[in-house]
């Protein structure tokens, strides 16, 4: 006979384990800022470089879970109901995103040559309607209001939500505001990487940038919710829910954006090279000399061909452990990736506009790492705080109890 199975949320409350990953990250983020002060107040225009890198991978999770959380309740996939939590604690670090952008904001005259141009050294019209200090800092504004709205919104329905006050209209209405959500996600952080990365090199565009850093934000976000999943599938009260069968689709899902971030930055590649315009491949040029050649070289293997040939299997993708390990690849060729996308700009071939440019040595990938464990660290504390307030997972999605019975009658 065929039984229902009746959870509450207290019966998937967090194990003491969140506890204890907060209490680390807090040291190790307590710490390396300590030492990134320091380094800021040596050199701030290195340290502002790699701050920089250390952001742009931090807000990719923040904002990677954002758009999940949208896409799941858009899709209605089962797949994405154990990561909702998950994505729910990690969107509330949106907030704190906003704070560390503020040194862009303040260094703006450091990182970015166009706000010290003059508009005849520009494109007349980016640098009369885009190209702008103080409308640089108002879409800033905009971007992480937008932002913060759409994740309170969506977190406030889940909330209604575990409280078992939602209806079939109400999910009707999140649907569609989830809907939107992507619509405004892609076009904003389509607009902020062009704002925060590519106008580092104010003479240079490319028309697939936006859905570069949209693919590598969900990439980097799966493999995080991988790890997650992996860690707390060991213990109670995930251990009686999560099956070979979830790591599987979120194996499929990292096999299809590793697949989706090599055909976009090949077609960025071709389009470029086909069109052999001077402006356009001194940003490749810059990225493929002496250090930055081996960089390059590392990112074709380690971040699409490698992934791309080990995840055909289908025995990995149904194995937590040799997926976990991948996940974690992922999200490392991932940081190494936006390292190659900005750090070139101030170590290029040749010097740009008469600056005198500190070469790339050992400083300046050790004060990368720094702001990447610094921010890290603040940003995990943050999450796992949030992580310990609610149950695991959404014991009254409407598809919730199929899952459990899934569990107990396979």
């Amino acid at each position: 006979m065929k039984t229902t199975v009746r959870v509450t949320p207290a019966d998937f409350a967090p194990p003491a384990m969140v506890d204890r990953f907060r209490s680390i990250s807090m040291v190790v983020g307590a710490v390396f800022s300590a030492v990134a002060i320091i380094l800021a107040y040596r050199d701030w225009t290195v340290f502002l470089r790699g701050w920089l890198v250390g952001y742009m991978f931090w807000l990719g999770i923040s904002l990677g879970s954002l758009v999940l959380l949208m896409l799941q309740y858009t899709s209605g996939g089962n797949w994405g109901i154990l990561g909702r939590r998950f994505w729910e604690a990690a969107t509330k670090t949106i907030p704190f995103m906003f704070l560390m952008w503020l040194p862009l904001v303040f260094g703006i005259k450091t990182l970015y040559p166009w706000s010290t141009m003059k508009p005849e050294e520009l494109v007349a019209d980016r640098a009369k309607y885009w190209l702008n200090p103080k409308l640089f800092v108002i879409r800033g504004l905009v971007y992480f209001a937008l932002w913060a709205f759409w994740a309170w919104r969506l977190r406030r329905w889940s909330a209604k939500e575990e409280r078992g006050d939602s209806t079939p209209e109400s999910f009707i209405r999140i649907q569609n505001f989830s809907g939107a959500g992507i619509i405004v996600y892609a076009l904003t952080i389509t607009f902020a990487s062009v704002d925060w990365v590519m106008s580092l090199n104010p003479m240079w565009w490319s028309t697939v940038w936006g859905m570069l850093f949209m693919v590598g934000e969900c990439l980097t976000t799966f493999a995080f919710t991988v790890w997650l999943l992996a860690r707390f599938s060991q213990v109670e009260p995930l251990s009686r829910v999560v099956k070979t069968e979830h790591f599987h689709d979120y194996g499929k899902l990292l096999f299809a954006f590793t697949v989706l971030w090599g055909y976009l930055s090949f077609a960025q590649w071709i389009i470029i090279w086909s069109g052999n315009i001077t402006a356009e491949i001194r940003w490749y040029l810059d990225r493929v000399h002496d250090h930055w050649k081996v960089v390059a070289t590392a990112l074709i293997f380690l971040h699409f061909v490698l992934p791309f040939s080990i995840m055909l299997s289908r025995s990995l993708k149904r194995n937590p452990k040799r997926l976990v390990r991948m996940a974690i690849w992922i999200m490392a060729v991932r940081l190494l990736d936006l390292f190659w996308l900005i750090q070139p700009t101030f170590h290029p071939a040749v010097e740009a506009h008469g600056q005198v440019l500190a070469p790339l040595n050992f400083q300046v990938v050790a004060v990368n790492l720094v702001n990447v464990l610094a921010i890290g660290g603040l940003w995990l504390t943050i999450f796992w705080w949030q992580l310990g307030k609610r149950s695991l997972l959404p014991v009254n999605d409407p598809k919730f109890p199929a899952m459990m019975e899934a569990k107990h009658h396979g």
